[in-house]
């Protein structure tokens, strides 16, 4: 099949070759296009590579078929040219991922904004599972949503927790959004999919295998603010996800553990970085992610208030859409987002990207799912 557009060509490698290939992204740096590098790849052009095996692939591939498919089941494809792609992926530089499946009931470009990512190790402790689950309520209940894995151990327990809380979640896996990994949680994405997102740079029927998780964390630590890690052994992927934070200069932190227990040496580890921060209540993390600490009602040094107080004297440069949003908002107390969808006619997605805009200008904030005008 003859692939035309740039957008068919990323849509094509997504699927024709495994996820972060590292040859391929430094052509595209280079300024080669990627239906040039389709072509490199099925010819003799292209070094280290089975270029007969790719062009029996390539030959094989019907990428209508495909795109059929997705619409289907309901997937949504972005890709990396087109408008709209998150833009904070760009802080990967080469190791970009070509294309984006989405699936869900709300769009998880917007609630990225305002989001941390809370990871750890499948085989967590009671200690572990209870942090996870209420941390990333209490972080919903403040405007602060989560991604996770969708794994079992810590990235199920962060998932579940915000659902109890109402809040929506983004699950972002090694597998495709249709060929859900694992098959045990299949419960549990089916409830993701009806308040939250699944994402996934894997075409949507592709499985799971061991190098795609490790390529899978790149795109955790990038959509978000910030990283979390709660329990991670020794050699544990996890604490990979915490290194490409840090790469991109995001905020990563960590939950100290037992220094016995296998669980925690990983994060113990990690601690000892000067950029990791170590966190001992979802609080502390609330406070790294926007500067409000909620437990004590304060902003983070004077300047964080002083940015604040400079930030909502320009309250005229606001947008139409943000102005209408931010007077209804209260100076005492606080509205709901529900209540501000019947007085605005907006959808709660609108709205949640609204308001976390606000916060991050210091014209609003947000106390247990309350929002108000910013003191």
């Amino acid at each position: 099949m003859k692939i035309e557009t740039i957008n068919d060509a990323f849509i094509a490698m997504a699927h024709l070759c495994e996820p972060g290939d590292e040859l391929i992204n430094k052509k595209l740096a280079s300024g080669i296009s990627p239906n040039q590098v389709l072509d490199m790849l099925g010819s003799k052009g292209f070094p280290q590579r089975d270029h007969v095996a790719f062009t029996r692939r390539f030959e094989r591939f019907d990428l209508g078929a495909e795109l059929d498919f997705a619409h289907q089941i309901g997937a949504r494809i972005l890709t990396r040219d087109q408008e709209g792609w998150p833009t904070q992926l760009q802080a990967l530089g080469t190791k970009q991922p070509w294309a984006l499946w989405a699936m869900g009931s709300i769009d998880f470009r917007v609630i990225a904004l305002s989001s941390v990512t809370i990871v750890g190790t499948r085989a967590c402790t009671p200690y572990g599972a209870a942090i996870s689950g209420q941390w990333a309520a209490e972080l919903g209940a403040w405007g602060t949503h989560v991604f996770s894995g969708g794994a079992i151990g810590v990235d199920s327990c962060v998932h579940k927790g915000a659902l109890r809380a109402g809040t929506p979640t983004v699950s972002v896996l090694a597998s495709g959004v249709h060929a859900r990994y694992p098959s045990s949680n299949e419960y549990l994405f089916a409830q993701i999919l009806e308040n939250g997102a699944i994402v996934s740079e894997s075409p949507p029927r592709e499985p799971a295998h061991k190098r795609r998780f490790l390529a899978r964390n790149r795109i955790l630590a990038g959509l978000t603010k910030a990283t979390c890690v709660i329990e991670a052994t020794d050699r544990s992927g996890t604490s990979s996800t915490a290194r490409e934070a840090l790469k991109m200069n995001r905020i990563v932190a960590g939950v100290p553990g037992s220094i016995h227990a296998p669980t925690s040496l990983g994060v113990n580890t990690l601690l000892k970085h000067a950029d990791v921060h170590l966190v001992t209540s979802a609080a502390d993390l609330q406070e790294l992610v926007t500067g409000f600490n909620p437990r004590e009602g304060l902003f983070k040094g004077a300047a964080t208030r002083d940015h604040q107080r400079n930030s909502r004297a320009n309250w005229r440069a606001l947008s139409a859409s943000d102005y209408e949003v931010w007077e209804l908002l209260p100076t005492r107390g606080g509205m709901g987002v529900d209540s501000l969808a019947e007085k605005t006619g907006r959808s709660r997605l609108d709205l949640l990207a609204r308001l976390s805009e606000l916060r991050m200008t210091g014209f609003a904030s947000t106390v247990e799912g309350l929002w108000s005008k910013s003191k």
